[in-house]
């Protein structure tokens, strides 16, 4: 979460420095009470901060009460995300949305960007509300034991009155039934990680089949399930990402 919501506060900073050159002229800028250094090197603190300082003589002609209201709510989640505080999926959404409308009033290119971030956060919200998440989790944790159990029954059964109930007939259907019992469980594990569909992950664009992107958390991956290289080496495009990661 505290990623997500680094990464919408950059985005917004990113949005709004463009903003903030177009309504004050460098030279008119040198003369107001600033944050040290030029404006594209401030942070999301500074940058809010010189907005709300300077809202009545600069920002108020250009933006209404509701950009002002999400200045100060933007503030407050960027302290705390600098104290480290714990963020729900509900204040990641509105992080989320206020970005994104602050960014439509000054006409930020970034705009795209967090709103795809958002509606991926907003499936996820859903998914937690609504009970969408929980009513198929136990569907797809069902089935697959209904029907594996039912299988080794009937298996169980044939061996057994096919070897007159001898001891090894007991003990091979036991085995047919614990065997049957772990495909049922790779069967869950399956489902469980497939059930949310394809979709493209908003942050690194690899195509995804899982909740949460694995190629964003790269150290989540052996090399066993790699033997052709890293997880970079095999996905060129996670590469790329990355490289652009650590250059900004």
């Amino acid at each position: 979460m505290s990623a997500s919501v680094e990464k919408s506060l950059d985005l917004l900073v990113q949005g709004l420095r463009g903003y903030i050159a177009r309504q004050i002229p460098p030279a008119a800028l040198e003369t107001l009470r600033r944050p040290p250094g030029p404006p594209d090197t401030w942070d999301a603190h500074s940058t809010l901060a010189f907005m709300w300082d300077h809202w009545n003589d600069v920002f108020r002609h250009s933006l209404g009460f509701t950009e002002r209201s999400l200045i100060s709510e933007l503030r407050e989640i960027r302290n705390r995300w600098a104290h480290q505080e714990s963020f729900s999926t509900r204040d990641l959404y509105r992080t989320m949305d206020n970005v994104e409308r602050l960014l439509e009033a000054v006409d930020g290119k970034q705009i795209f960007a967090i709103r795809r971030m958002r509606i991926e956060t907003m499936k996820t919200l859903m998914r937690e509300e609504c009970g969408a998440a929980r009513g198929a989790d136990w569907r797809y944790q069902v089935w697959p034991y209904l029907l594996c159990g039912t299988s080794a029954l009937g298996l169980g059964i044939a061996v057994i009155l096919f070897f007159n109930a001898s001891p090894g007939a007991w003990f091979l259907a036991g085995m047919i039934f614990i065997a049957m019992m772990r495909i049922a469980w790779l069967q869950t594990v399956r489902e469980s990680l497939h059930r949310f569909g394809p979709h493209e992950c908003s942050d690194c664009g690899c195509i995804i089949y899982t909740e949460n992107c694995p190629y964003c958390a790269p150290g989540s991956w052996s090399r066993d399930e790699f033997p052709g290289g890293s997880v970079t080496e095999v996905h060129p495009r996670l590469a790329r990402h990355q490289a652009v990661r650590q250059t900004s």
